[in-house]
């Protein structure tokens, strides 16, 4: 294993719901573009970016806790969108709703493991999972699409490593940190310790 690993940490959703977004996003009419395989389709909750060997460890225990005490929870893909909101767009993803579990978890996360917070309030979570993306050179107008999926339980977040190849990103798993369901509060936390 390498010295310096590129980390991140994702939501994978099943095989069937991968595909299903997939399907819809191959009915619309786009312009050149590389398919996410259906194995790598995921949201991001946290990008680590590149750690040492020796930083694993810690980043183990910060996802681990970052994950402590949160239960599962559904996500429903709402919208094919493109992305970035602002330019020329780079790819089409699916957007899901934000569930109060998903946000907590990306909080914890983001506080834990960012190198640089995010100043700006504009430069918000905005949760999704990538489908394609577009030739460089291409400028494909902007898609804005209801998608007619159900929803898909998460039931654990994964700690992935991205080996950068020539054809594209290779993503191996280092763990999977289930969500259980949160521990319920004692009558003394729940009254402030009165």
């Amino acid at each position: 294993m390498s010295d310096r690993l590129r980390l991140f940490v994702a939501a994978y959703p099943p095989a069937e719901h991968a595909e299903a977004m997939l399907a819809a996003l191959r009915r619309l009419p786009l312009s050149r573009h590389r398919e996410v395989a259906a194995a790598h389709v995921h949201m991001t909750l946290q990008f680590i970016g590149e750690r040492s060997a020796r930083e694993l460890d810690g980043v183990l225990e910060s996802v681990e806790r970052s994950c402590s005490g949160i239960g599962a929870f559904s996500l429903m893909p709402r919208e094919l969108i493109t992305l970035p909101e602002r330019g020329a767009p780079r790819l089409v993803a699916a957007e899901t709703d934000a569930p109060a579990g998903l946000l907590e978890v990306h909080s914890r996360l983001a506080h834990r493991l960012a190198r640089e917070p995010r100043r700006n309030a504009s430069d918000r979570f905005r949760p999704h999972l990538t489908l394609c993306r577009f030739a460089r050179d291409e400028r494909p107008p902007r898609v804005s699409a209801p998608l007619d999926l159900p929803p898909f339980a998460v039931d654990r977040v994964r700690l992935m490593r991205s080996i950068l190849k020539a054809d594209g990103a290779e993503h191996a798993e280092v763990a999977a940190f289930p969500l259980d369901e949160p521990r319920p509060q004692t009558r003394s936390e729940r009254t402030g310790g009165a």
